[in-house]
């Protein structure tokens, strides 16, 4: 009842001002009278909390004026709250306008903040913090490698330090072959034969997709190592790579080798977390390794020519249906809102037709979905022959997590009959209230060993 008092209280305001106002006495925007950002910093907080990797921005009300929150460079809002969740450690900025009824300001202020750690979907490797964790202490320092496209010698990736034993590869110029992009680093871990074994983790996030070798050897024996392991990375996507059980070496200053053959030009890589733990002393468990995804060929993306278009939706909270969930596609980025919580599949049905077709029967094809949400629930996700839905090429049903991305992954699927055309079908039943959907990449290819 206050609020509706409050409002109308305005209204009555606007009203009497309106009446006692002719069209020569109002008042229009003046240039001259557009605020100053810098005028207001000290209106300015920001709090990040850690555990969620999520910063807030709040701007204290001030007189006349309210805040335009840009962030990321692209992300713009005018709430005087804000947040952003960030799912990777790393230094990040918000910039601050201000408006007011003349207009906004013309400069903008610059706010910096720190993820301290980066949040993964699934596993996400040992405790870095443990006490047990050799790597805590210990040096990593890089030193002479081998980087040679083509096979031919250039200049060592410029190898750029974090925090603790942290650190990012610059890879300016593309590798077409293992070996051919070497970056090792000496460390002071000395191990000797016993009844211990060990266990490693670490994160890697690339900005391209390809395959990374990881090696921890004897610095003066490569053939006496606890691990040589390939690694698929996926760009943007944080990715564990992880050893458990091994038994233990006698082996002095262990020597950590990274290998980045096959790298894009401009590849971007960060090692975070290293954790080298006994295992008796770990108390985390780590997940039994499946199969790795399949390495993802961008340039041979069949969805790029599927000219996705919105079909008719189901959106039924209770089997009753309602209007259609707001979709939208923007550069490829599919953005769902289901304001209504439903309670069942297929309650909540987003179909997208497409003009893609599949004829051979025989060829295996590969799927990836990356999807945001802001709730926990499971979603259906079915790419199936448009016109006949018991005809698909696969219908996987993905727990979805809160505040992180989720990557759908489907591998060496095949379509049961020929289809002209396909139809790309999103099932969200089981969402809670004011559910936001983002689809931010989607990739069906061939699939190839």
């Amino acid at each position: 009842m206050n609020k509706i008092l409050k409002y109308t209280g305005i209204a009555l305001l606007g009203m009497l001002a309106f009446s006692a106002c002719s069209p020569d006495d109002y008042a229009s925007p003046n240039g001259n009278n557009v605020p100053v950002a810098a005028d207001y910093a000290d209106n300015v907080i920001i709090n990040v909390v850690q555990d969620e990797n999520t910063a807030y921005f709040t701007f204290e009300a001030a007189p006349g004026v309210s805040p335009v929150w840009i962030i990321d460079g692209s992300q713009y809002s005018g709430d005087f709250t804000a947040k952003k969740y960030q799912r990777k450690a790393g230094d990040y900025k918000v910039e601050l306008k201000v408006k007011n009824a003349n207009g906004i300001s013309n400069d903008a202020l610059t706010f910096s903040y720190h993820i301290d750690k980066t949040r993964m979907n699934g596993f996400g490797g040992f405790d870095v913090d443990s006490p047990y964790n050799l790597f805590k202490g210990a040096t990593v320092q890089q030193v002479a490698g081998y980087y040679a496209p083509g096979w031919s010698q250039i200049a060592d990736p410029t190898v750029i330090h974090g925090a603790g034993n942290d650190f990012t590869v610059q890879l300016p110029v593309g590798t077409t072959d293992r070996w051919q992009a070497q970056v090792p680093f000496e460390t002071n871990i000395t191990t000797s034969e016993s009844e211990e074994t060990y266990d490693f983790s670490c994160i890697l996030t690339s900005n391209k997709d390809f395959n990374v070798m990881v090696k921890f050897t004897n610095p003066n024996n490569d053939g006496d190592f606890y691990f040589a392991e390939e690694q698929a990375v996926k760009a943007g996507e944080p990715i564990c790579f992880y050893m458990t059980e091994m038994p233990s070496r006698n082996i002095e200053n262990l020597k950590l080798f990274f290998d980045f053959g096959g790298c894009p030009d401009a590849t971007e890589v960060s090692v975070e977390n290293l954790v080298f733990i006994p295992h008796s002393k770990n108390d985390i468990v780590a997940p039994e390794k499946g199969e790795p995804e399949p390495v993802w060929r961008e340039a041979e993306n069949l969805w790029v020519t599927a000219n996705p278009q919105l079909a008719s939706c189901y959106y039924a909270p209770g089997w009753a249906q309602i209007a259609d969930p707001t979709v939208t596609i923007d550069g490829g980025v599919i953005s769902i809102s289901l304001p209504s919580a439903t309670f069942e599949r297929w309650q909540a049905q987003i179909p997208f037709t497409t003009d893609l077709g599949i004829t051979d029967t025989n060829q295996e094809y590969d799927f990836l979905a990356v999807v945001e949400s802001n709730a926990s629930f499971k979603g259906m996700f079915k790419l199936t022959q448009d016109g006949d839905d018991n005809n698909f090429l696969f219908a996987k049903e993905q727990d979805l997590v809160a505040g992180a991305e989720t990557r759908v992954v489907v591998s060496k699927c095949k379509l049961g009959n020929p289809a002209e055309k396909m139809k790309l079908f999103f099932d969200f039943g089981g969402n809670p209230n004011n559910t936001e959907i983002r689809i931010t990449k989607i990739i069906l290819q061939t699939h190839k060993e």
